[in-house]
């Protein structure tokens, strides 16, 4: 069993690192080019680089979030690892549907996207609640979701970009938390 943690820690490492990597490289590129303040990450699918990098740095992530949540069922928290799955699932339909730029009229794909993406910010750090791992992650993860969701709905578009990078951080970080560790015993207690 530990010959398969240390794949699964292995593989969820080396997507979250790849996913980061490229998260960064389309930062760089980008930057002067659009405002991160206001821009969201997925907005940079319409620039140059982005259009074909914002998809890959999402998939990467998310087959990072789906290796995570192998590693938890493993150690028998089924909801658990649902949750952290419904994220790396979520992230991968995001690659798919893009988002439209934010002055243009919601698309059939951009609810798609929005949608989704709320579902899977949601549910990553509920994981980290029922794990009753890393909590104090979550509830922060939970309330920089509410920031981003507010800066919609109170039409503060000009701090969307860094709300979401913030959240961004949190959840990256929630994901390096709840990769097994090699000396983890079996049942973590949660139900199934």
């Amino acid at each position: 069993m530990n010959d398969i943690r240390g794949l699964i820690r292995l593989s969820a490492f080396a997507w979250l690192l790849t996913g980061l990597v490229i998260a960064v490289y389309v930062e760089i590129v980008n930057a002067g080019a659009v405002d991160p303040l206001s821009t969201t990450f997925s907005e940079y699918v319409h620039t140059g680089q982005g259009a074909r990098l914002v998809g890959v740095a999402m998939l990467a992530t998310g087959f990072g979030a789906l290796t995570v949540a192998g590693g938890i069922r493993l150690s028998g928290a089924a909801w658990a690892s649902r949750l952290v799955a419904v994220f790396g699932i979520g992230l991968c339909v995001l690659a798919v549907f893009p988002q439209e730029p934010m002055d243009q009229p919601l698309t059939w794909h951009g609810a798609i996207h929005r949608y989704v993406a709320l579902a899977a910010f949601v549910a990553l750090p509920l994981a980290g609640v029922v794990l009753g791992q890393a909590r104090l992650l979550s509830y922060a993860a939970l309330v920089a979701l509410a920031v981003f969701v507010g800066t919609f709905l109170l039409d503060v578009r000009e701090v969307s970009g860094l709300a979401e990078r913030i959240l961004l951080v949190l959840d990256v970080a929630l994901l390096v938390a709840f990769v097994p560790r090699p000396a983890e015993t079996e049942g973590i207690s949660s139900t199934s």
